[in-house]
């Protein structure tokens, strides 16, 4: 029985890791989108003039950034799902992200004396990168397959709208975390340009994720009144 049970999934590992992936594929678009500022018009602000030499790297960085965010999104999918590529795939796209920002954090550090707010992007991504190593751990990577869709009824929903809300929340709030790194001399916060677009992709991913959460209320609710209905048949 003991041995049964320590073979168990570990089902919170599963959710907090799709949880912290959305996370960073929620960064990683910001981060890519946001760079476009300095990418296409670093000559337009006092604090980033010094990077104008820089522009093409930045450029190429928007797209490099975009590209491995939107790869992210099937990726953090097929981890819920279960894929026989997915564990490998993260893998890839983290260490893809990590690279990204690593080398814009030490140009921009180097130039402009300032690597924020991608030095937030590069800790989230790294921290995400370490966390799906240690589930490759004996005993822990028995018991928290990505090859194989979430068990439950319940578990694949919630890891889902979990990770729905957190990138919601993180995008609504991205005028806030971000903002203090893109005031212009006017006290202008840069990121309010995009206010519109992340308002409505935030609500839109709180709300999604609210679904799948309530779906997985619901089917959890489901489940229990059947098991009461067999226990008393």
């Amino acid at each position: 029985m003991g041995e049964q049970r320590d073979r168990r999934p570990l089902r919170v590992l599963r959710g907090i890791a799709v949880a912290l992936m959305g996370l960073v594929v929620v960064f990683t678009l910001l981060g890519g989108i946001g760079t476009t500022c300095v990418a296409f018009g670093a000559e337009n602000y006092d604090s980033m003039a010094s990077l104008v030499p820089y522009k093409p790297l930045y450029q190429a960085l928007v797209v490099i950034s975009v590209a491995i965010g939107i790869w992210g999104i099937p990726v953090t999918v097929s981890l819920v799902r279960g894929s026989r590529v997915a564990y490998r795939n993260t893998l890839l796209n983290l260490v893809a992200g990590a690279l990204s920002a690593g080398v814009q954090m030490v140009v921009s550090q180097t130039v402009r004396g300032s690597s924020a707010p991608v030095n937030m992007r590069f800790y989230v991504t790294a921290f995400t990168l370490g966390f799906f190593l240690l589930l490759r751990l004996p005993g822990v990577r028995e018991r928290v397959d990505f090859t194989q869709a979430a068990k439950g009824k319940t578990s694949g929903p919630a890891s889902v709208g979990a990770a729905f809300v957190v990138c919601g929340l993180v995008t609504l709030t991205a005028p806030v975390w971000a903002g203090f790194s893109h005031m212009s001399s006017a006290r202008e916060n840069w990121v309010e340009v995009l206010g519109a677009p992340l308002r409505a992709g935030g609500w839109a991913m709180v709300g999604v994720g609210m679904v799948w959460l309530l779906a997985a209320v619901v089917s959890s609710m489901q489940s229990e009144k059947a098991a009461l209905l067999e226990a008393h048949a």
